[in-house]
């Protein structure tokens, strides 16, 4: 037989309450959730009424795919860069005392990559993550800018900060059809490759929809992430996997 509270969250049945206070707690918990929910149902849907530019993307991913992997946190920490700087300026406020270009010049708080990804990461520009992923990156790329005497990136992949990235490409073997095609470990610098290709493609998504999302007071990890899967990110995935691909057969 059932309770009369039954239909209660646990927590809020186990408060000190009497009935008609629980119940219009859960009423309003549950308009809330109903209403969030149909909130981000519809801003899913006007994001899929609308198309992604992909073409530098894709210009990217496939020179990750054969360029000499020692250029490659430079290349790719100037792409990030980029994005960084197009997505400030355009979420900046209009009348900001001398200018927004001042803001990327000189001594100013966006005047460089270093100083965009902590702005980034401090007003929740981006996910924390894919900040971190990306100053992990900045960090290896300065130091191949300022020696002579880097020949492989095989030290920096196996023991330095790049080691800590995200393993994305045991994700990847995870798929039944990948595993069969390419048994055993993948080197470090094709892991290293695959790991780029999906970190860029995060932060191409994530400068079109992020701020986006914010705006309309939502969660945006929430709106970008869940289930049904944004038609944005189903493209980039399909590119994703599709260079995944030839990477692994181009060093294997």
């Amino acid at each position: 037989m059932m309770n009369s509270e039954d239909w209660l969250d646990q927590d809020i049945r186990l408060m000190n309450l009497c009935s008609s206070e629980k119940a219009g707690l859960q009423i309003y918990r549950n308009y809330s959730k109903s209403f969030k929910e149909h909130a981000v149902k519809s801003f899913k849907e006007i994001l899929n009424s609308e198309t992604i530019n992909l073409e530098n993307f894709e210009r990217l991913v496939n020179i990750i795919v054969k360029e000499d992997s020692r250029s490659l946190p430079v290349i790719v920490c100037s792409f990030a860069d980029t994005i960084l700087k197009d997505t400030f300026k355009r979420y900046l406020v209009q009348g900001i005392p001398g200018g927004k270009d001042r803001l990327f010049s000189g001594y100013g708080p966006l005047s460089d990559f270093s100083k965009r990804i902590q702005l980034a990461y401090a007003f929740n520009i981006f996910s924390s993550d894919l900040m971190l992923e990306l100053d992990n990156l900045r960090s290896v790329r300065n130091a191949i800018s300022h020696s002579w005497d880097i020949e492989s990136l095989d030290g920096f992949l196996i023991q330095g900060k790049l080691a800590s990235m995200y393993r994305m490409e045991e994700l990847v073997l995870e798929i039944k059809d990948i595993a069969k095609e390419f048994s055993g470990n993948l080197n470090p610098v094709t892991a290293f490759r695959i790991r780029l290709v999906w970190i860029v493609g995060r932060l191409v998504y994530e400068s079109a929809a992020y701020n986006r999302a914010k705006e309309a007071n939502l969660d945006p990890f929430q709106v970008l992430y869940s289930k049904p899967v944004l038609n944005w990110l189903s493209k980039i995935s399909i590119i994703a996997m599709d260079i995944t691909r030839k990477i692994m057969i181009n060093d294997s």
